[in-house]
């Protein structure tokens, strides 16, 4: 069954999707055919109600996936089709392969936090992130979650965080707070702490997952578990590469209800029960395929945007995040009321694919921030006095038109300095939680992260999928 996405939506854009021949098909192949084994070990159809064994079905797939077919290390355009094949079966498999949240660990954890917790991500543990808070307008710059120095070389970070996925399942948070200087910063905390308390919130929508608010009381945290570099930065870094996943779990679901009308229809003619289809449905069907294909193709870009860490990528992935997802939402509601009655039965995975792309269009951003955030940075650039680039300190940076390609090659050094310059060997600060270094100093943070700042990854969050 789930071969199908691959058959039907993927392979005829392969020329598209893969130009380099760099993506492994025959594995994305072999993820398909284990993933429709599990799914009959571990059912997670709509039928099965969210709750504790859900959510253990749901993870037993992504440690089994993990187990047996590992998707780690591989492109992000191949973890960009691996999340459409998922979200094809169902849109709580989103994560199901590669280390989602646990990327900002990869990339920017010091050698014993990626020694600790990547061998346990890549088995098939869940990352979470802990960024919004109960005045989710604001940008994380203004987070009041933070952190006091503590005299055994240590910080105590307090604050409560909102809307936050894997609530009960993440075996690790990626906490977002100020430090005791005021910048922002990020650390992996553990989620077996016992100063970590969870209120469950249940949402309407990705009701696979626990959702819910994580209150950090006194949480310690050393050097080595807080993350290099300024928080912001790590933020619009990491984003701009996980929204297009997103996006494409997203679209998954929303080409398997295509599909499931289109073969509804078609069965429905064979039996007689229609005589023919009339010009509105077929119209319909049309319309929504070319969608989905744009949409699709969009997502395919932006994600190589990120690859290559291009300095247009964060308005790419805000942007191509929340039309994208419109367009699966908006086509999941109209195409399923040409399934009639039989598509508005609580227990129909298509009824569950509408209330899980709903709440897409909260999680990760609102989408009117996001197009607004893209917009700002199109006037910027098309007025030549500013551009909008990512893992910068500032959101925007004047920039003439003479002087783009140096913006652009200094943007790009912020996905690729090296980590001696992130964390210099000096004396440390009374208020750091290690004596010899200054773990959430780094080359771009040496002032506080800019109030002003408007990111798509910042003010706009309402949750994080």
């Amino acid at each position: 069954m789930t071969k199908q996405a691959i058959a039907a939506w993927l392979q005829p854009l392969l020329r598209l999707l893969d130009p380099t021949a760099s993506i492994d098909w025959q594995l994305l192949h072999a993820l398909a055919d284990k993933l429709d084994d599990l799914l009959v070990v571990y059912p997670v159809g709509a039928d099965i109600r969210p709750g504790r064994e859900r959510r253990r079905r749901l993870l037993a797939i992504r440690r089994e996936l993990a187990k047996q077919v590992d998707t780690t290390g591989h492109a992000p355009q191949f973890q960009l089709l691996a999340q459409f094949v998922c979200g094809y079966r169902d849109l709580d498999l989103r994560d199901a392969t590669g280390l989602g949240h646990g990327e900002l660990i990869a990339r920017h954890g010091s050698p014993t936090l990626r020694h600790h917790w990547i061998p346990r991500l890549r088995a098939g543990d869940v990352a979470g992130i802990a960024v919004t808070e109960s005045h989710g307008g604001s940008p994380p710059a203004e987070s009041r979650t933070c952190a006091v120095a503590e005299h055994a070389g240590t910080w105590l970070i307090s604050g409560r965080k909102t809307w936050i996925s894997r609530l009960v399942e993440a075996a690790v948070f990626v906490v977002f707070f100020r430090n005791p200087r005021g910048r922002l910063v990020a650390a992996a905390v553990d989620a077996t702490s016992r100063r970590l308390r969870r209120y469950p919130v249940t949402p309407s929508g990705l009701t696979g997952w626990a959702w819910g608010v994580l209150e950090l009381d006194a949480v310690p945290v050393r050097a080595d578990d807080v993350l290099e570099g300024d928080g912001m930065a790590l933020l619009r870094e990491h984003f701009a590469g996980y929204r297009p996943l997103v996006t494409a779990t997203g679209l998954g679901a929303a080409a398997a209800v295509f599909d499931t009308v289109a073969t509804g229809l078609a069965n429905r003619v064979e039996t007689g029960e229609l005589t023919r289809l009339r010009d509105s449905a077929l119209m319909s069907l049309g319309r929504a395929h070319a969608q989905l294909v744009g949409a699709l193709l969009a997502t395919a870009a932006a994600a190589q945007l990120a690859r290559i860490e291009d300095w247009r990528t964060e308005s790419w992935s805000a942007a191509i995040k929340a039309y994208g997802v419109d367009t699966a939402h908006q086509l999941a509601s109209e195409l399923s009321l040409l399934l009639g009655a039989s598509g508005f039965r609580a227990d129909c995975q298509v009824a569950k694919i509408r209330r899980d792309l709903a709440g897409l269009l909260y999680a990760d951003g609102i989408h009117d921030s996001l197009y607004r955030a893209a917009g700002k940075h199109h006037i910027a650039a098309a007025t030549g006095q500013a551009i909008l680039r990512p893992c910068s300190h500032s959101a925007v940076t004047p920039c003439s038109a003479a002087s783009t390609a140096t913006a652009r090659r200094s943007a790009s050094k912020g996905f690729t300095r090296s980590r001696s310059s992130v964390r210099p060997q000096k004396p440390a600060e009374s208020n750091s939680p290690s004596a010899g270094t200054s773990p959430a100093t780094s080359v771009s943070s040496s002032t506080p992260p800019s109030k002003t700042n408007t990111t798509p990854s910042g003010r706009e969050s309402c949750g994080h999928t």
